[in-house]
């Protein structure tokens, strides 16, 4: 199996196309339209399949333009989405979702089988894509950090994810996020904790990422020993919260189920307002 990650020229988004040995293509939230065409066609790829992780509209907004020059690929998003990707495409010579798809499920792109992974959160109905030891995730996680929750998405599901998704998921999976934040993140998370030496460690890989215009990425083993989001049941995350910002983690206490949840939903709210 290829993977290409590209820049979108039109957004601060990354999108990606992946590919089995005969060129049998599929594009992952191609925001721009434009490039992915001329990118498909450059390198002489079949395109199948388009995937969207979640309905916002930098992830979907190319579809059409992407449709246009290749209608014969099927468009595949999520069931809880999906209506709401419809709704964004309701005009004359317009295409909606043509197949949609839930945790469990699987998609056949030549000789590569991606599964899907319901990842909600960000939005009611996000997934995410796996394939060997490759995650695209959307928007749900980021180096060092998570999807918001601001559009359609809610913390204490979000907070669910990532503990009964995320962190059961291989450690030595790579995952693909739709945007790179990680430079923010990590000066983010140093305000909580300034002195985490794999943060600064991740701060410093980010910023050389940054300077190459490259995408910034790590493993899921490698974000459980840093980003705050995936250390919700950590004590020493904990303790610095409760010194620093005491007042927003009693907030949270009062929102949530449980301590991890409110840690959980602390650090998010704490991000909202960095």
């Amino acid at each position: 199996m290829n993977v290409e990650i590209l820049r979108s020229t039109v957004s601060d988004n990354y999108f990606f196309l992946i590919a089995d040995e005969q060129g049998r293509a599929a594009l992952i939230d191609p925001i721009d339209g434009e490039q992915a065409v001329e990118f498909v066609k450059r390198h002489g790829y079949e395109l199948k399949l388009l995937l969207n992780t979640h309905f916002h509209p930098d992830h979907v907004g190319g579809n059409q333009t992407v449709l246009q020059a290749f209608p014969e690929a099927r468009v595949i998003a999520g069931s809880g989405d999906a209506p709401v990707i419809d709704q964004q495409f309701g005009g004359a010579g317009q295409r909606g979702v043509d197949e949609t798809v839930s945790g469990g499920d699987e998609v056949q792109l030549g000789q590569v089988v991606l599964e899907v992974i319901d990842t909600p959160g960000h939005t009611p109905g996000h997934i995410s894509f796996r394939v060997e030891h490759h995650l695209f995730s959307g928007d749900t996680i980021f180096v060092g950090g998570a999807g918001n929750c601001r559009f359609g998405g809610d913390p204490a599901i979000l907070f669910e994810t990532f503990r009964d998704v995320l962190r059961e998921l291989p450690p030595e999976t790579v995952f693909y996020p739709g945007h790179d934040y990680a430079v923010r993140n990590a000066q983010f998370l140093l305000s909580i904790e300034a002195e985490h030496p794999e943060t600064m460690s991740v701060l410093e890989e980010a910023k050389a990422a940054a300077d190459d215009e490259r995408l910034m990425q790590t493993t899921l083993g490698r974000e459980r020993t840093y980003n705050a989001f995936m250390r919700f049941d950590d004590p020493k995350l904990k303790q610095a919260l409760a010194a620093g910002f005491g007042e927003q983690l009693q907030a949270s206490r009062e929102l949530s189920d449980s301590e991890e949840e409110a840690v959980f939903r602390c650090v998010r709210s704490l991000r909202n307002n960095w």
